[in-house]
């Protein structure tokens, strides 16, 4: 099978754990600070990796890439990290782990949109099918009215607020995924997925910390993580989540279709249910059994379908 699959499932587990970290972490901190001390750590943790994986020195991190890879690169960071994980954190820190992860399936759709306006890639008839079954399930799940009323009861903010927030960073992490895979795809492309990791990363906190210079305001991002309970969060979300999660997932999209890649990641609502009752014992109703069974069947009619192509 596609090395592509694998790398796509690895991002799922890695995605489970740093959702959950960073849904207590969002409810503890501002998202803003979160943002930008994600960032941070991760521009060293991933300078380490991609040192001792491409045999690189540090000066080589900056030298090595050509200037399409950074401009390319650098444009789906500002998109995907600065402003979409911004969005991203919000929506978590009103709709909590399993509900801000549902909204998470609309990913596929957007990159599918942006793939076929840059990329020009096609989706078969039975791919389409697959697809729209998952996210439909997955969406569905969402739909209830005891789960708007228990984030009206949690009081970070309002479902609807909540939703629109998922759905812009869903959007926008759809279209850096684009970006990332259009350098990859046309480009005399000579670094690594993981160096291409650390050029998202690393020129999103530049362009946060300009803009906290452009508006004479900034947003504390060391301090408030001295505190050990937020700092454990806050490394274990970024080392699963921005560092193991984000380098597969762009290796996934790299050797998939893209809407493939993004369909395996949409089952993270799925993984998360799974860890809230196997670890939280929460209970969740046969209905939402259901919906998450039609989900799995719709990625693994996905996966073969392309697979057997």
């Amino acid at each position: 099978m596609n090395n592509g699959y694998l790398f796509a499932f690895i991002t799922l587990a890695s995605w489970t754990v740093s959702t959950f970290e960073l849904a207590k972490l969002s409810r503890l901190e501002a998202p803003a600070a979160i943002n930008k001390a994600a960032l941070f750590l991760s521009t060293f943790l991933l300078a380490a990796v991609v040192c001792i994986a491409d045999d690189l020195n540090p000066v080589q991190l900056i030298t090595k890439p050509h200037t399409s890879n950074w401009i390319w690169l650098s444009i789906s960071g500002i998109i995907g990290k600065s402003i979409g994980d911004y969005l991203s954190y919000n929506s978590l820190r009103i709709l909590g782990a399993r509900r801000r992860t549902m909204i998470s399936t609309l990913t596929p759709g957007f990159a599918w949109l942006f793939g076929w306006l840059f990329l020009k890639e096609s989706m078969s008839l039975v791919s389409i099918t697959a697809m729209l079954l998952t996210i439909s399930s997955l969406l569905l799940m969402l739909n209830s009215q005891s789960e708007r009323e228990e984030v009206r009861n949690e009081k970070f903010g309002m479902p609807l607020q909540g939703l629109l927030l998922g759905i812009g960073a869903a959007a926008l992490t759809g279209l850096a995924f684009i970006l990332s895979k259009k350098t990859f795809a046309e480009n005399d492309t000579n670094i690594s997925e993981f160096h291409g990791t650390w050029i998202r990363i690393v020129t999103a906190f530049t362009a946060l910390l300009l803009f906290d210079i452009g508006r004479n305001k900034h947003t504390p991002f060391i301090k408030p993580f001295l505190n050990m309970q937020k700092a454990g969060l806050l490394f274990t979300g970024v080392l699963f989540g921005a560092v193991i999660g984000l380098s597969f997932s762009l290796m996934a999209v790299t050797r998939l279709n893209t809407a493939v890649a993004f369909t395996v990641f949409a089952l993270l609502p799925v993984s998360t249910m799974l860890v809230s009752i196997l670890l939280f014992k929460k209970r969740v109703t046969p209905q939402s059994w259901l919906y998450s069974m039609l989900a799995v069947a719709g990625v693994m009619l996905l996966i073969w379908h392309n697979h057997l192509r």
